[in-house]
């Protein structure tokens, strides 16, 4: 089981999915899978995901539910004790996923950590 369920959802974002993904696969902390749900897309977005082949990415298709429906569903889904949501147009620092698990251990009785963005 992976301490981390890094869940996508993907709607019509195909200029950013692949960044996004390989910004998730470059983490120095490993110890992780993707959900990537794919809620309707009408262009590439599918097609430039699944060029990704990594066991750890696990992919959905369904029609096109909202954003709200789209990550609920990827909750469902996890394999993990710790969820962690990612939109498909952003990326992560390669320690970002480290700096949780740290927070996580640190701080155990805690149940949701947040960070702050940079545009």
């Amino acid at each position: 089981m992976a301490f981390f369920s890094v869940i996508i959802p993907l709607y019509n974002k195909e200029n950013f999915i692949e960044n996004t993904i390989q910004s998730v696969l470059d983490q120095t902390f490993e110890d992780f899978e993707i959900i990537v749900i794919n809620d309707g897309s009408t262009d590439k977005s599918e097609e430039k995901l699944l060029q990704f082949k990594d066991s750890r990415i696990r992919y959905y298709s369904k029609n096109n539910e909202g954003v709200s429906i789209t990550r609920n569903l990827g909750i469902t889904l996890t394999n993990a004790n710790f969820v962690a949501f990612l939109d498909a147009d952003d990326y992560w620092y390669q320690d970002f996923l480290k700096v949780m698990f740290d927070y996580c251990t640190r701080f155990v009785k805690a149940k949701v950590f947040t960070t702050a963005i940079e545009v």
